[in-house]
């Protein structure tokens, strides 16, 4: 038998996932961490058709746990958790996990989870905090949630860690500064209210922009059709393109092909879209909200905007096109803070020294706490 062991990476793939499902992708893709140690197998939570067929789904990941461990196999359950049923299946499948003699790594990546934490009952609140006292591990994006864990549930700071996200660099040429043609302004992601897409919109028909020749692309899922026409009534469809959902490969490609990233989000954890951006030399225009502002600066590494605040979009994209050496210095300032802490290999190997300080045989386990960002960020 291979001294390899399976680590099971525990989320909804595809469109449904997001974020979290992207770069749980992006990691299952190595198949292997950087050691050698372990094999690394995506484990289907949800399944990415109808909410009804989520416990065949389930079934059959529990089912894969059972057996990996019946194999001498099984050594981390990395379960990947967000506010929602996502709670519910994961605790679960950590469960399954424990009861078979499994480590499991808590990594929680939801960006609402102290609105939905305040909106459950006793007995959620409490399924919560079992979970997060039950796993071997907890992984946050940032310090801000490494503290809200630790105050809310009183698990041990020992036991929380900060590992950034990660993304594979750009491997598409960026797009060149010509100075003709239109201003290309992108933005990725579900098409939602708290990913601030009314206020885009509503500062897209701003006199201040159409007076400047500016396009804009709408990439993502959820109810395009609603933001269509909500564009159609503001008079700005010649200039705004809907995609729809999109693929990783197709979303980085539009990334090099554009002057400007834009997520004027109320809520986020830490965006793969920025990071993604980051890589691709692209200028980020986006709010101080979650972990973003503990990793980026404002003009030095991206433009900070305030929630819901319509005519601030409006002033970052009009500096953007009448700085373009703020464009490029700002493109400069993010690849560098990219290579820096946001690459796959980073990550990867973050969480693989993880995975070695979970298995028994280890004496003891350093919280992977990274270091504080200096260069480019705070």
């Amino acid at each position: 038998m291979s001294e390899r062991r399976t680590v099971f990476l525990a989320c909804p793939y595809g469109q449904v996932g997001g974020g979290m499902g992207s770069i749980m992708a992006y990691l299952a893709a190595m198949r292997r961490d950087p050691s050698g140690r372990f094999d690394l197998r995506p484990l289907e939570s949800r399944g990415g058709g109808h909410i009804a067929l989520s416990p065949l789904f389930l079934a059959l990941a529990v089912s894969r746990i059972v057996w990996e461990a019946a194999r001498g196999r099984l050594a981390v359950t990395h379960l990947n958790l967000a506010e929602g049923g996502s709670i519910y299946r994961k605790a679960i499948l950590l469960g399954a996990t424990k009861l078979v003699g499994g480590r499991v790594l808590l990594h929680l990546h939801a960006a609402q989870i102290v609105q939905f934490h305040g909106s459950m009952g006793r007995t959620g609140k409490a399924l919560l905090r079992w979970m997060f006292h039950s796993a071997d591990y907890c992984v946050v994006l940032g310090d801000l949630w490494r503290r809200w864990v630790i105050d809310t549930f009183g698990v041990r700071p020992s036991r929380v860690g900060v590992i950034y996200n990660g993304v594979p660099a750009t491997v598409m040429k960026p797009r060149a500064e010509s100075g003709q043609g239109p201003f290309r302004l992108l933005f990725v992601g579900n098409l939602l209210e708290r990913k601030g897409v009314k206020e885009l919109l509503q500062a897209f028909a701003k006199p201040e922009i159409q007076a400047h020749d500016i396009v804009l692309t709408m990439a993502g899922g959820g109810p395009v059709d609603k933001y269509r026409e909500m564009a159609s009534q503001l008079g700005v469809s010649n200039r705004v393109t809907f995609t729809g959902w999109v693929s990783q490969d197709d979303a980085r490609a539009l990334m090099v092909r554009s002057d400007a990233l834009i997520l004027p989000a109320y809520d986020e954890g830490l965006p793969l879209v920025i990071l993604e951006a980051l890589a691709s030399r692209t200028p980020v225009i986006c709010t101080p909200v979650g972990s973003i502002p503990e990793v980026l600066r404002d003009r030095r590494t991206a433009l900070f905007v305030p929630p819901g605040n319509d005519a601030a979009i409006v002033a970052a994209v009009l500096t953007l096109i009448e700085q373009p050496e703020l464009r490029r210095d700002l493109s400069n300032a993010g690849a560098v803070l990219y290579d820096r802490l946001f690459t796959m290999e980073a990550f990867a190997q973050s969480l693989g020294r993880l995975y070695a300080a979970m298995t028994p045989g280890d004496k003891k386990m350093t919280p992977p706490v990274w270091p504080p960002v200096e260069e480019g960020g705070r």
